[in-house]
């Protein structure tokens, strides 16, 4: 997976482009083990870095980008798990 270091007056950052995830999509989360996660439950940022195996700074990125639909609830971002299966279509090329 490529990944691209910067840094700037803020500290390094890291990001990962778009297109490096077309060949290294995580699985969608119906595949995932449903043990630690039911279908409609939620999930955090921490979450996504974990799935996705990026740095939070990433995530922060696809969130700006618009690929990401973010769901702010009492100061929190959390993120629905059908958004994050349509993002992972989307990077295949596949449409729902």
């Amino acid at each position: 997976m490529k990944r691209i270091f910067i840094m700037d007056d803020d500290g390094l950052k890291e990001y990962v482009p778009v297109e490096s995830l077309k060949n290294n999509l995580a699985p969608k989360l119906e595949d995932k083990d449903k043990g630690n996660q039911t279908e409609n439950e939620m999930l955090t940022i921490a979450d996504l870095v974990k799935k996705f195996k990026v740095t939070r700074p990433t995530i922060y990125s696809w969130m700006e980008k618009g690929l990401l639909k973010k769901i702010p609830i009492g100061g929190r971002v959390l993120f629905h798990p059908n958004d994050i299966d349509e993002l992972i279509d989307r990077l295949r090329g596949i449409s729902s």
